[in-house]
């Protein structure tokens, strides 16, 4: 069965609604079912392929976990930032809005010509880091009368966005100046991938992170951590095609007591998904070197060296490689990075097809 998911030009909030439309009909469908999200320009495709999805099948302890309290190191708070300690609460409210319209929206799912209501008068309001160019500030109480008009949504696709930016979202929160806090997010893009595929993928990599110098430097980072992993799966998994075509990302910095948006945009996978699927040795080692490279750039007093392949990563030109190169140079002659990370002549061709 084909089911759809229209999209309406916020990017990051189309995303997590395709997200969550294939965790909910994976979850309402038998344990060998496979799920697929694929991109097909307009809208989201999710592929599925077996039995009726139906209730009958609901696996309680694969859906109750989305909704525990520590799930994904706590990612509810972080999807409803902006309610301060009412999460908890909103985490709940998708979870019965999505069971008790279960039927409605797998109905409309299959439709193409659905189109779902946004508007600033009702409906539910869309939590902010579901897509940052909505995004109007805290919905809890604050000390002033500070208010906006919010975005709004239909509930059951206010429902969807909210589990898969629960899914999908890879929040880093870190200390910034003056005791505030910075939000770095991240969203992988599917081009085509099996959502039992990216679980695996989610469980080995949005773990790992760093203390980050910008939006940008944490996705380049997380796009090499994304490409390694997808690397290691061809290798391993036959027949294995799922591809990633971007990465969607932004900051939230906190000014008073509201979180505003910050930068963002998106960065394009392409080269890293060729480099990851060339089936040649030295790539693993390639991916090794980057990621070690950008741990040591996070360490202060070596911060040009994080911000130099950073450029790199996400604008791969002979130009960027050139100043991420000389950089890497200036290091070893200092004896500041040891020999192992160091790049051979067949390496340094891999990475110099990469910047093409």
């Amino acid at each position: 069965m084909i089911y759809f998911v229209a999209k309406t030009g916020m990017e990051i909030f189309d995303l997590c609604r395709a997200y969550g439309l294939a965790t909910l009909l994976d979850t309402f469908s038998p344990e060998e079912t496979r799920t697929l999200i694929k991109d097909a320009g307009l809208f989201y495709l999710i592929e599925q392929r077996g039995e009726k999805i139906s209730p009958e099948f609901l696996n309680d302890a694969k859906w109750a976990q989305f909704f525990e309290k520590d799930f994904g190191q706590r990612v509810w708070n972080k999807v409803f930032l902006t309610y301060k300690d009412k999460w908890s609460q909103m985490a709940m409210k998708v979870k019965e809005t999505l069971i008790e319209n279960f039927e409605d929206i797998i109905e409309r799912a299959k439709v193409l010509t659905y189109s779902l209501d946004i508007s600033t008068t009702s409906g539910e309001t869309l939590p902010g880091p579901l897509d940052p160019s909505v995004f109007k500030g805290l919905r809890g109480k604050t000390r002033g009368d500070y208010s906006e008009a919010q975005t709004r949504v239909d509930k059951e696709n206010w429902a969807l966005a909210c589990l898969g930016g629960a899914i999908s979202g890879r929040y880093k929160v870190q200390k910034s100046q003056g005791n505030k806090w910075d939000y770095f997010v991240v969203f992988p893009a599917p081009e085509k991938v099996y959502l039992d595929n990216f679980r695996k993928i989610r469980e080995s990599t949005y773990t790992i992170g760093l203390k980050y110098l910008s939006a940008q430097n944490a996705a380049a980072h997380f796009s090499v951590i994304l490409a390694q992993k997808m690397s290691e799966m061809a290798a391993s998994i036959s027949q294995f095609s799922d591809r990633y075509s971007g990465i969607f990302y932004f900051s939230m910095v906190q000014s008073g007591q509201q979180f505003k948006p910050s930068t963002g945009g998106k960065l394009s996978l392409y080269p890293l998904m060729e480099l990851a699927y060339s089936g040649k040795p030295e790539i693993q080692e390639i991916f090794n070197i980057w990621n070690y490279l950008f741990k040591k750039g996070s360490v202060q007093g070596y911060e040009d060296l994080g911000l130099s392949l950073t450029e790199f990563i996400m604008h791969p030109t002979l130009d960027s490689y050139e100043k991420h190169a000389r950089i890497f140079l200036r290091y070893i002659l200092r004896g500041k990075i040891k020999a192992i990370n160091f790049y051979t002549e067949k390496k340094i061709l891999e990475v110099i097809k990469y910047a093409k």
